[in-house]
């Protein structure tokens, strides 16, 4: 059928409804769900999503009255071949119309990549850098779950004083159409934890909680370099942790130090002598809280960990890690990998 022909019989149909409902029941169909709510938020439109799939969830979103009528309007704008995926900063005070105008526009695009392993501080600066938010705004709404328990009533699973550390997933995201608040900013990456991690994480695993796998897994994500020993690094700690062994992390101590090891510098005595709850070559058991913001194979990683005798690992200087079972065979290991750093 031509485009023209088409747009006229939807024309139409947009005609009938104002007959059969008036103006003014029309108007409110399109009309802003709540004039008085300008609360931005974030509303993502996925890649290959249809126009009527994205009415949909808008309408249950709360950001129109009536899905009905907003696919009518789109099909009239040709919004279905216009739609253009990323997020989007919405408010329930915005008209029906105004809301089209910003998903066939696109506004300006900006991408934002969250490597997996990141601390919300390096997220933070990201954000400051692509001109999203103010590092230290950021911060501190990272710091704060309860403006995010309505719409995220996971986040209650989380201990009293917990922040978003390690709940802020990595992945490279989209963000359209105008400045989103930066509770905004986190709640579109509460929103990807939520779809691509709850679900596996949300009953525990093992005597593990939810808080623990995402604690564990953030260990996992930055001491492991080469994907395929993410299991068994996550087996050893989870060895270390069943008969009440320190778990000597050098990833622990570097989130209390605020710094990385390098080939020049490596942790010393005074080091992992450290006096924080976070120091577990001090403290034995899991720190109070994750270290990074782990992705999703560590993740899974710490659900299905490899089983094994080990104990002990040391970093070999080219990504991958010797394995040991006695401590014998790690100082050994050790003697052998780090006699030139």
């Amino acid at each position: 059928m031509p485009r023209n022909v088409l747009i006229g019989i939807l024309t139409a149909a947009l005609a009938c409804l104002l007959a059969v409902g008036g103006f003014a029941g029309m108007a409110a169909m399109l009309g802003a769900p709540d004039p008085a709510d300008a609360d931005r938020q974030a509303f993502e439109v996925v890649r290959g999503e249809s126009f009527r799939q994205v009415a949909s969830r808008l309408e249950e979103a709360g950001f129109i009255r009536s899905k009905t009528a907003f696919r009518l309007l789109g099909d009239v704008r040709d919004a279905d071949r216009q739609l253009k995926a990323g997020y989007y900063s919405l408010s329930r005070s915005m008209a029906a119309d105004q809301v089209l105008r910003q998903l066939i526009s696109g506004g300006d695009q900006v991408r934002v990549t969250i490597p997996e392993g990141w601390e919300m501080a390096q997220i933070a600066m990201l954000m400051e850098t692509k001109r999203l938010a103010g590092a230290d705004q950021f911060l501190a709404g990272a710091a704060d779950v309860a403006p995010h328990l309505a719409r995220h009533a996971w986040l209650a699973a989380l201990p009293p004083g917990a922040t978003l550390e390690g709940f802020l997933f990595p992945d490279t995201y989209s963000v359209s159409g105008g400045a989103l608040s930066v509770q905004s900013l986190i709640g579109m990456m509460l929103a990807r934890f939520e779809e691509v991690a709850w679900q596996k994480i949300k009953d525990g695993s093992g005597n593990l909680s939810a808080f623990q796998i995402v604690t564990l897994a953030s260990i996992v994500e930055r001491e492991a370099v080469k994907p395929d020993e993410r299991p068994l690094i996550a087996g050893i700690y989870l060895n270390r942790l069943r008969i009440g062994m320190k778990l000597g992390a050098d990833p622990t101590v570097e989130y209390v130090l605020r710094r990385r090891q390098d080939a020049t510098h490596n942790l010393t005595l005074a080091d992992v002598s450290v006096d924080s709850p976070y120091n577990t070559y001090k403290y034995r058991g899991l720190p109070p809280g994750p270290i990074a913001n782990p992705g999703l194979a560590s993740i899974e990683a710490t659900l299905a960990p490899a089983h094994s005798d080990y104990l002990y690992f040391v970093a070999k200087g080219d990504g991958a890690h010797a394995f040991s079972r006695t401590y014998g065979e790690q100082r050994s290991a050790q003697r052998r990998y780090q006699r030139h750093r």
